[in-house]
């Protein structure tokens, strides 16, 4: 083998040497690096995507050509990412052009392969399909890494111009373009199903595997176990040594949690210090039995924190499935109700939720209250503004429902959930609509978002009402957003429901971003036309820490995300100046949160301060807005 830079026809060929040491082997080094880069972008033997093939089938058209291809290029194998022309998805190293191309600093070009010393005795070239042209412009990352290229293949010797160079550079850039939103869809998609702080899977990924679990069970005859873990008293531990450390414990909590449980179990962050356990292959309660005392055992060693020892004590919650509920709504409530029970007992052991226990959930004396919320003028909308980014001017208000009974606030957490598993949402929802949209028609806000539930969308005549209530109030449509989660946009009977919303000028937005698996699919499928940013990526942002850095990274991509869609961001959550502007920099349009105002009954006067100018938060689709 050559251990130095073979020179033909103006192409350079570089080897590497048999060296492992940098110093005496750079290019052996510089390839190590590159591929490296290669596998992180996660791009190798992944099925056809329409992006990259488009691309292709472009450059066919456009350079009058019978072969394209988007190559990467392996440690032994040329592989095609798309492929127009050629009768296979890949070859040796040792006979592709295009990894000489990518030693190159510009385009390779072979007019006439025949005529080259070095590809005259390829395969191809000898044989199907007799490559005579070759064209190669490399993929080249931000840091400078060549992981393959672009190029376009011939029959016939051809010259190619210095401004067909620059065209055949132009669709690697774009192919790199495609590559680096594909590697942060999946990054942005990792990110919505893991918590950011400890890696463990979040509660929209745990809901998925415990509704596989549950399935597989009813055919195995098997049992599920779902166990609510949450740290007693952990509140002092922030106040005593700061966040950034109370962070570090939630991750070491999270690793024990992990080497207590079996490789077939489950263990989630569900927020704060919440944990949630999915025990599977269960049988007996005695099995249930081994993993506490695993656990138990676990934590019996002190943690660590600022050269301190703590001690970090926990309440347990059970429940079972199918013996307790076979919602999994319902086994969540059992096992957060026999967790309030063990914390109420002093904590520290667990217990589990039975069926008896029912009435816990749904007290009668509450719903029969919230039956009569709405005649005794119990219920009350405070708004909560939305400002500018830039400017910091309030540019628009969401509605939020308070319940004020006469001995205080009902918490929307308790009383929300209620509404809707009694059906009760559907009037409030419509009273609600009435009052938000009456707060436009006085002019007391200029523009209004309201929350709204699948379980009105599914009422026959939504969208009837929504057009009456605008018609009556003679509110323009475009003054009205209406939020929705996820869960209610990807049901596919709403698709038509949202257009006929769409066509009545009424914006929609998807509340919550980033939480939900499919969030990507809603966004190109579905009439949304504002993104909401959910405050548990918000949250830690500001923190010098890790967690802090990558919730940071996390909306950053979220915005790239939602400017590809030409839709204006809005970021929840925001509590401290560090916050904004750091927000400010990844380029959040608009933001909500303590910093710029609480949520506040709205007086009967008008306010001209909190007007909407037209040109705010701008949709697609949409004239002014």
């Amino acid at each position: 083998m050559s251990h130095g830079p073979i020179k033909s026809g103006g192409v350079t060929l570089i080897n590497a040497t048999g060296s492992d040491d940098p110093a005496d082997n750079p290019v052996g080094y510089t390839e190590q690096l590159r591929l490296a880069a290669l596998r992180r972008y996660g791009i190798l033997d992944t099925p056809q995507e329409s992006q990259f093939d488009h691309l292709v089938e472009l450059a066919v058209r456009v350079f009058d050509s019978p072969m394209a291809q988007i190559s990467f290029v392996d440690e032994d194998r040329q592989w095609f990412k798309a492929n127009h022309g050629l009768p296979f998805s890949e070859a040796p190293r040792s006979e592709s052009f295009c990894s000489v191309a990518i030693v190159q600093d510009d385009v390779m070009v072979i007019p006439d392969t025949t005529q080259h010393e070095h590809f005259r005795s390829y395969p191809t070239v000898l044989g199907e399909p007799y490559i005579r042209f070759y064209a190669g412009a490399p993929l080249v990352t931000p840091e400078g890494q060549k992981l393959g290229t672009f190029c376009i293949l011939g029959t016939e010797p051809r010259e190619f111009s210095d401004q067909e160079q620059a065209l055949l550079a132009s669709f690697a850039d774009m192919t790199m373009a495609e590559l680096k939103l594909r590697q942060a869809l999946h990054d942005l998609s990792h990110l919505a199903m893991n918590d950011t702080l400890t890696g463990l899977p979040n509660r929209v990924q745990f809901r998925q595997q415990l509704t596989e679990a549950c399935r597989r069970a009813d055919i195995t005859g098997e049992k599920v176990v779902v166990g609510l873990l949450d740290l007693d008293r952990f509140k002092p531990i922030n106040e005593t040594f700061g966040h950034a450390e109370g962070d570090g414990l939630l991750a070491a909590v999270a690793r024990r949690l992990q080497e207590a449980t079996a490789t077939s179990d489950v263990v989630a962050r569900m927020g704060g210090d919440e944990f949630v356990l999915l025990l599977t292959d269960i049988r007996s309660v005695a099995d249930i039995a081994v993993v506490t005392q695993r656990l138990k055992d676990t934590f019996t060693q002190p943690f660590l924190v600022s050269n301190q020892e703590v001690f970090v004590h926990w309440s347990l919650g059970f429940s079972v499935y199918p013996d307790d509920a076979l919602e999994l709504d319902a086994l969540l409530s059992h096992a957060d109700a026999a967790m309030d029970r063990v914390k109420r007992a002093g904590g520290g052991h667990a217990a589990f939720q039975r069926q008896e226990d029912e009435q816990t959930d749904l007290p009668v004396e509450r719903l029969t209250a919230l039956h009569r919320a709405l005649e005794r003028h119990e219920l009350q909308l405070y708004f909560q503004p939305v400002v500018h980014a830039a400017t910091q001017a309030v540019v628009a208000h969401e509605a939020l429902l308070r319940w004020i009974r006469p001995a205080g606030i009902v918490s929307p957490l308790d009383f929300i959930l209620l509404a809707e598993t009694s059906g009760l949402i559907v009037p409030i929802g419509r009273w609600v609509l009435r009052q938000a949209v009456d707060a436009v028609k006085t002019r007391r806000v200029k523009r209004v978002s309201v929350n709204v539930s699948a379980l009105e969308i599914r009422q026959p005549d939504f969208v009837e009402h929504l057009r009456w209530v605008l018609a009556e109030s003679r509110v323009e449509p475009r003054r009205l957003l209406l939020e929705l989660t996820e869960s209610s946009l990807l049901e596919p009977r709403f698709a038509a429901v949202l257009h006929d919303v769409h066509t009545l000028g009424v914006r929609t937005a998807l509340d919550d971003f980033g939480t939900g698996y499919n969030s990507l699919v809603v966004l190109a499928s579905l009439p949304v036309q504002v993104v909401k940013i959910d405050r548990s990526f918000t949250a830690p942002i500001g923190k010098d820490t890790p967690a802090g850095k990558r919730a940071l990274e996390v909306v950053r991509g979220i915005v790239t995300l939602a400017n590809a869609f030409d839709l204006p961001s809005v970021a929840e959550g925001i509590e401290t100046p560090e916050q904004a502007q750091l927000l400010r920099t990844v380029g959040c349009a608009y933001f909500q949160g303590y910093l710029f105002g609480r949520p506040e009954p709205l007086s009967l006067s008008a306010d001209p301060s909190n007007h909407l100018p037209d040109r705010s938060l701008r949709v697609r689709g949409t004239a002014g807005g």
